[in-house]
């Protein structure tokens, strides 16, 4: 079934909803026509079912359900501003496996980086992460947060679960099915010495989600997983 996004808490039931040109696009690229069964999500939890109708020129979706889903545990992902475009790829992936919020931190080696994600970027970003809902089915898209100085953002960590992902790490400790959880990932080349002092300092435990040293993205993406996996043996017991 397609799946369009809609702006949050514009899905009620019995309502027609107007899509935007980016949605219309979208109808037009997988050839929706009218009378056609389409799914929306708002990216904050609301999952819409309806039926495209034909309201003038354009499609709209006559809603005939809405439900809400629970929102998914706190998941923090809090890593180096790299590589915009791996940054960006890594937002697809993100989505999926249940980040709820993103902050790119601005750290030593990140600004040596030429094609480093920058303020004016993540306005797209956002849309990038909310439009993987598209393909993963969540109805719960990341929020992106604003790019953050590391020494600015590493005290303010002073609840939940902290992770540190570090080649050298442990194996993955147990993790409350409804903790808490904040990662951190270095950029290219990992958090300089003094950043690694600070996150040990702040409570964050290095933990190993590969057998060898990843790209930041890569590494961003394997902690994710390995999260999701921690808590489903504690979901199943």
């Amino acid at each position: 079934m397609i799946t369009v996004l809609a702006s949050p808490r514009s899905l009620v039931a019995g309502q027609l909803l107007a899509l935007d040109d980016d949605e219309l696009h979208h109808l037009g690229v997988r050839r929706a026509v009218a009378g056609e069964r389409v799914e929306a999500v708002d990216g904050a939890g609301r999952r819409g079912l309806g039926v495209l109708e034909q309201d003038g020129k354009r499609l709209a979706l006559r809603l005939e359900t809405v439900q809400h889903e629970p929102a998914p545990p706190v998941t923090t992902l809090a890593l180096g501003a790299g590589d915009r475009e791996r940054f960006g790829q890594l937002l697809d992936q993100a989505a999926a496996l249940g980040a709820t919020s993103i902050i790119p931190l601005d750290t030593e080696r990140s600004r040596s980086v030429a094609t480093r994600l920058k303020p004016a970027h993540l306005e797209r970003m956002q849309r990038r992460a909310t439009d993987a809902l598209k393909q993963c089915g969540s109805a719960w898209a990341p929020v992106l947060g604003a790019l953050t100085q590391f020494d600015v953002w590493a005290p303010t960590v002073i609840s939940g679960t902290r992770w540190l992902a570090d080649a050298s790490g442990a194996t993955i400790p147990p993790l409350g099915r409804d903790e808490a959880l904040t990662i951190a990932v270095g950029p290219e080349g990992g958090f300089a010495a003094e950043e690694r002092s600070q996150l040990l300092a702040a409570g964050f435990v290095p933990v190993r989600c590969a057998p060898a040293v990843l790209r930041f993205e890569t590494a961003a993406v394997a902690a994710l997983t390995t999260a999701w996996q921690a808590r489903r043996r504690g979901f199943d017991g």
